[in-house]
Order: structure tokens, then sequence, then C-alpha cells
């Protein structure tokens, strides 16, 4: 267990430390995490179009196993 999780005054806001246990949820929506997590979501179901798409020839298409790959990469992240 990490210091900020042990101790609500060392944490950097309300929403970290007091109110942790109330605001817990929100951390799958508005953390690093989250953002990196969605950030990558969105940038793979992209590149994924972009490249199924025929009239886009700088994104050559993706074969199934860059497909699954990338696939596995966002639901596995």
């Amino acid at each position: 267990m990490t210091a900020l999780h042990s101790n609500p005054l060392l944490a950097i806001s309300p929403i970290d430390g007091r109110y942790r246990n109330k605001c817990e949820a929100l951390s799958n929506y508005f953390s690093e995490y989250a953002l990196m997590r969605y950030r990558v979501l969105v940038e793979v179901r992209w590149l994924q179009k972009l490249a199924a798409h025929p009239q886009v020839s700088d994104a050559p298409e993706i074969n199934a196993a860059g497909l699954t790959f990338l696939d596995n990469l966002v639901a596995n992240f």
C-alpha cells in the first residue's frame, strides 16, 4: 500500500485524500491512467478506420494479425 492511501494528509488534493472513498469510481474516467487508456483506444480505432478506408493510401490495410494485436492492445491496456 502506498503512503498516499495509508495517510490522507499526504494527498495532493482533498479528492485524493479525505474524499477518496467517495470519488474512487471517478478515477476510472478522470485519472492520468484513464487519460492514457482512452487516448490509446481512440488512436487505435482511428488507425483501424483509416487503414480500412479505400481512399486513404498513406495507411496501408492492416492484416488479421495486426487487427488482433491492436484489439488486444486496447482490451488489455
